[in-house]
């Protein structure tokens, strides 16, 4: 790897997580955390499992194994709060209404099994007869899950658009970055997969520069957030109660 690819790599590492310390302090002064306690979890569990990685690349003899296993604890870490923060953008626009929310909260843990089901098939499909038979490897795995997620967030607009209301910028902004951050990586996982080993670093480079853009846009709409007060809430209540009732006949069929 040459020099300037070596100083790309660093600055691609880094920059992103110590941006995420800025869009917590950004959460954290417009009162965004009261909304999205998840959100500025997975900000600081990310910066966290920023830190400790790169204490550990920087001593070489913690053995490689030690660094993969904090790293796939990590990923799995990241991959359930996301799951959380998905839950906090389809309850934003119900703040203020419990019984719709619980309502909300079952058909999404309803369509989210429904949906690992089918990602776990379409993957397994994919690697069956190229994995060993012992265990299924890891990266599959989340790569299953992160399909689960992109499908789940296009639930969020679709839900939005079911309420006939605006949805924040904030919720816009989480839903974008981390359509970028789960969308692309099985994809990076697949390309890295078809490419000589020899190549994978500028995939690496890639995956974390579309991390990047993804952290970039999380501070575009913590900083530009707009008063979102009455409206928002465009659509009239009876038009809510309208939305509550017929998902309260989905649920029950």
């Amino acid at each position: 790897m040459s020099s300037f690819q070596h100083i790309l790599w660093l600055y691609l590492w880094i920059a992103p997580h110590v941006l995420l310390i800025a869009v917590a302090v950004l959460m954290f002064h417009k009162g965004l955390h009261k909304d999205f306690p998840i959100f500025v979890t997975y900000l600081l569990f990310e910066f966290l499992q920023f830190c400790i990685l790169f204490g550990l690349r920087s001593f070489e003899r913690v053995p490689i194994s030690v660094y993969q296993d904090i790293d796939m604890f990590g990923r799995v870490g990241s991959i359930a709060l996301r799951f959380g923060i998905i839950q906090e953008m389809f309850e934003a626009p119900l703040a203020h209404n419990i019984p719709l929310r619980r309502t909300v909260s079952k058909m999404l843990n309803r369509a989210t099994a429904i949906i690992v089901v089918l990602a776990s098939i379409f993957i397994g499909f994919l690697y069956y007869g190229t994995v060993s038979s012992r265990a299924f490897p890891p990266y599959a795995i989340s790569q299953a899950l992160n399909t689960v997620q992109c499908c789940l967030l296009a639930l969020v607009f679709l839900w939005h658009r079911f309420l006939n209301l605006r949805m924040s910028p904030v919720v816009f902004g989480i839903a974008l970055g981390m359509g970028l951050v789960a969308g692309f990586e099985p994809l990076m996982h697949a390309l890295k997969d078809s490419i000589p080993e020899q190549n994978s670093r500028m995939v690496d480079l890639l995956q974390m520069a579309i991390y990047h853009c993804a952290v970039l846009i999380w501070v575009y709409y913590a900083y530009a957030r707009e008063k979102f007060t009455s409206n928002v809430m465009a659509a009239p209540l009876l038009e809510v109660r309208r939305g509550a009732a017929d998902l309260g006949r989905v649920i029950h069929l």
